[in-house]
């Protein structure tokens, strides 16, 4: 048996999937006890350093993501998003506020939240997303470790399924913390409705992908905070609309955000976002996280 190294478990057993962009040999597992998914054998760090410094973006957006117009696209492409996530936790911000996004890419968030907040500082792996965010005039260091400062808000989007030992990592992130800050998780769900209703095969090899080292559903990311030491409240999210889904089931590939809006009203979406939320089969997850030990 696999032992999980989330929890240490090794009630585990292999997920008959495909691994998205995966050249080695490379399996996917579920742990009984904890409920997380995580591949095995995992990158070591040294070679995770030098793919998010560069790879990760050609194999996963295009090749030639980093020419200028490109990474400019990129960054504002990303703004409505951003935008949306400044929205979810605009209550939690003061003008007071130092905060941080850990892998805050090319600084699209930064740009959103930075009227919000006294400061906006980031890390990123990526150099030239690093220095695109530092020509916005904004810190960017490569871990947070490398700065000398606590920060009262910490922000995580899509990040933490990235990294090889994540418990290590949130214990770590509270060092950095000051009292009462908040520490702010989204995560991709494996109880995503087109995994655990429809059951569609061909979403379930494209979703499992080779830089997700680990994939999170309630329960498992829940023990991940526990055992950190955060104290958590869990919400659901649904980043993509009843199109995208319908596309999906239709033709079975990505690509359908959108499709059919023509036919589909916006109150349509809502209503169908609401339902998956409720059902709690959405496609993202997103903790509000306080500091309790």
């Amino acid at each position: 048996m696999i032992e999980c190294g989330m929890c240490l478990s090794r009630q585990t057993q292999q997920i008959d999937a495909k691994i998205r962009n995966d050249k080695n040999d490379t399996k996917l597992y579920e742990c009984k006890n904890c409920g997380v998914h995580f591949l095995y054998p995992m990158k070591d760090e040294n070679i995770l350093s030098t793919y998010y410094d560069g790879n990760y973006r050609v194999e996963y957006c295009k090749e030639n993501f980093y020419e200028a117009k490109e990474i400019k696209g990129f960054f504002e492409n990303s703004l409505l998003e951003a935008s949306q996530r400044v929205k979810r936790v605009k209550k939690y911000l003061g003008h007071n506020d130092n905060i941080l996004e850990i892998g805050c890419a090319s600084g699209y968030f930064l740009s959103a939240v930075a009227e919000y907040v006294n400061s906006a500082k980031g890390t990123e792996w990526d150099s030239l997303n690093a220095n695109y965010a530092r020509a916005l005039n904004f810190e960017i260091e490569r871990d947070i470790d490398d700065f000398s400062c606590k920060f009262d808000k910490i922000f995580m989007f899509h990040v933490l399924e990235h990294i090889r030992t994540p418990k290590v990592f949130l214990e770590n992130l509270k060092k950095h913390m000051n009292p009462g800050g908040y520490l702010f998780i989204e995560v991709p769900n494996t109880q995503d409705a087109l995994l655990s209703v429809y059951q569609l095969q061909e979403f379930k090899n494209f979703y499992y992908q080779s830089a997700h080292l680990w994939n999170f559903n309630e329960k498992s990311l829940t023990k991940l905070l526990d055992d950190a030491g955060f104290k958590s409240e869990l919400h659901h999210i649904q980043r993509y609309d009843i199109s995208n889904h319908l596309y999906w089931l239709n033709c079975r590939k990505p690509g359908g955000q959108g499709f059919f809006t023509n036919i589909i009203s916006e109150k349509c979406n809502e209503e169908y976002a609401k339902s998956l939320i409720d059902k709690k089969v959405s496609d993202t997850l997103f903790a509000i996280c306080l500091i309790s030990n």
